[in-house]
């Protein structure tokens, strides 16, 4: 998700390779103008009234000047591409059509980057108690690195024997290191597939994509961490490039695909939040307010076709520290749109000085909360003080796999992939369940924290993976 904040902790497949890379909330931005767009006047989405296109779709499109590059055909919409300046004042005219929108480029995870690494060899990797090969209680990283698996008991949910085996996760992303020895046990490559024209490849240049997969399924294998559903099948589904950037035509296609292929469950830890009254795109297009809820009503359409045809969508509420209750002005997407589950982030604050501090402390630092917040769950948290004086604070941030190593980071991006973990699990324990039962399931397990009932931190409550299986 955009704003997020990261320590790199670098076990290098080779001994004394440092990456970087890891961008943070705490960073100067300019959050009024997270997004650009490409080519704004020559590839347009064109949304019909209806999920089904017309039969006569193709000279509809070629009689105003354009050419059908992507069919969203459970969707009713269509990616054109055109040379004519006039193709969406024309094409705007014909019968059904109710939005023409530019194909806008959007900055779904940006920010500067805070990064520190250490170098440890793969020889030394089991010294450090990264991992174990055993599930349960007595898991040494429990008590080491990962607070956020004690933080929703994910160890109960494994000791009664779910690990989320048989279920199969699309993590709509940067990609994955595809040779993590934490990942590559679960990841289906013939499954995983790019749309992103420029990195046809699902390798992750960014380090967003594979710090998320690990949360969600990191391998039991005596080595590194290992994720919330450590048997669950990985598909990784690239909609962005290395920058964190994307078109939004490829999210459409990363969400169809996701459901085409059989996944249970989509995560979707990216974001944007935008100004419902439009915004100038860099490129100078200016996006009216009429082309956001194109784009909004587009986005919901595709999220109720995909949760209608057993794909459960999970997204990052957002990391803008925004009020998201009645906020009529702005919108966070894909997280406020149709029936994705919005997830709130939560975290320690001195956790690595003192193991007794609360795991649940809301991370009002960044993450979005309020009304169009569903669940939370782990994503991190900030000591201001910690992070001033640079003392043990990136403790309290979630660890997870990174390209070439392990890194911590925070943002409800991380957030995001516990819950589609614990879905995973529910899934395994409940096969054959619908997204709306495995929701219905997910809210009468999670521990109900903040004020009772629906709460503006935590939404319907922190999840909890043991009590989700019984």
């Amino acid at each position: 998700m955009h704003k997020r904040v990261g320590l790199l902790f670098v076990a290098a497949i080779l001994i004394g390779i440092l990456i970087s890379g890891c961008d943070t909330f705490l960073a100067p931005k300019d959050a009024l103008a997270p997004m650009s767009a490409k080519n704004a006047s020559h590839a347009y989405l064109v949304v019909f009234a209806g999920n089904d296109l017309p039969q006569d779709l193709s000279q509809l499109v070629t009689a105003t000047g354009g050419t059908v590059k992507t069919r969203f055909d459970n969707a009713g919409a269509v990616l054109v591409t055109t040379q004519l300046s006039s193709f969406a004042s024309d094409m705007k005219t014909l019968p059904g059509v109710t939005y023409v929108i530019p194909d806008v480029r959007l900055n779904w995870i940006p920010d500067d980057t805070y990064t520190k690494t250490l170098s440890v060899s793969k020889r030394n990797a089991k010294k450090h108690s990264l991992a174990a090969s055993a599930t349960g209680n007595d898991d040494p990283y429990l008590a080491t690195y990962q607070w956020n698996m004690q933080a929703i008991n994910a160890a109960g949910a494994w000791d009664a024997g779910y690990t989320g085996a048989g279920v199969r996760v699309a993590v709509l992303d940067t990609g994955i290191d595809p040779t993590h020895p934490d990942l590559e046990p679960n990841l289906n490559t013939a499954l995983s597939t790019s749309f992103v024209p420029d990195e046809p490849y699902i390798n992750d240049d960014d380090g967003h994509g594979t710090h998320v997969a690990g949360i969600i399924a990191a391998a039991r294998n005596s080595y590194g961490v290992v994720g919330v559903a450590p048997d669950a099948e990985l598909v990784t589904v690239k909609v962005l490039d290395h920058t964190g950037t994307g078109d939004f035509s490829w999210l459409i296609s990363g969400l169809l695909y996701a459901n085409a292929v059989g996944a249970d469950v989509a995560n979707v830890s990216l974001g944007a939040y935008l100004p419902r009254s439009g915004f100038l795109a860099e490129d100078g297009t200016w996006i009216g307010a009429n082309e956001v809820a194109g784009l909004v009503n587009l986005l919901t359409r595709v999220i109720n076709y995909v949760t209608s045809n057993g794909t459960l969508v999970v997204a990052a509420a957002g990391n803008d520290a925004a009020d998201l209750t009645g906020d009529a002005s702005w919108i966070s997407i894909p997280a406020e749109c149709g029936s994705a589950l919005a997830i709130s982030a939560t975290g320690p604050l001195g956790w690595w000085a003192d193991h007794s501090v609360s795991l649940d402390t809301p991370a009002s630092i960044y993450t979005d909360y309020g009304t169009g917040v569903d669940y939370s769950a782990p994503g991190g948290n900030v000591d201001p003080v910690l992070f001033a004086q640079d003392t043990d604070w990136w403790y309290d941030l979630v660890f997870s796999t990174y390209p070439g190593g392990w890194a911590w980071m925070a943002g409800t991006s991380q957030a995001c992939p516990h819950v589609a973990g614990v879905a995973a699990l529910v899934l395994q324990s409940h096969p054959g369940a619908s997204p709306s039962q495995v929701e219905s399931i997910i809210s009468r397990s999670s521990d109900d924290l903040g004020k009772p009932g629906r709460d503006e931190w935590y939404g319907r409550g922190r999840v909890n993976a043991a009590q989700a299986v019984q």
